[in-house]
């Protein structure tokens, strides 16, 4: 009994919910209506063209500010991208045994252990 209840009540509810929905095209009407111009009238054409040209100016802009955001943002990575690439590796780097071959520094600290035969790659 209380789903049929519940049924009529959504099946009154739903055209008033869409009832209360108004297109931008019968809100630009309205606007237009509000202003004193009639419906058939040039100066009604008129306020709608400037109604629709206000909107395409919104679109514009939107689509300007969504684009620039865009932009910034791919500059950020590229940018970060940059200084993540510029920075030095002041990690030790490590040969099979793990011992360190260069220092903090950057500096070439040879081959540890007997009867190491590694080049110095500072050596020309």
């Amino acid at each position: 009994m209380t789903t049929l209840k519940l049924r009529y009540l959504l099946l009154a509810l739903v055209p008033l919910a869409v009832a209360g929905c108004i297109t931008a095209e019968e809100e630009d009407q309205n606007n237009c209506s509000s202003y004193g111009f009639r419906p058939g009238t040039d100066a009604f054409a008129n306020c709608m063209m400037q109604q629709g040209l206000r909107h395409d100016d919104e679109r514009r802009r939107y689509m300007d500010v969504l684009e620039e955001r865009r932009e910034r943002k791919h500059e950020r990575k590229k940018e970060r991208r940059r200084r993540e690439q510029s920075q030095i590796d002041t990690r030790p780097q490590f040969d099979r045994d793990g011992n360190p071959n260069f220092d903090t520094q950057g500096n070439y600290t040879g081959c540890h252990g007997m009867g190491c035969e590694v080049d110095n790659p500072d050596d020309g």
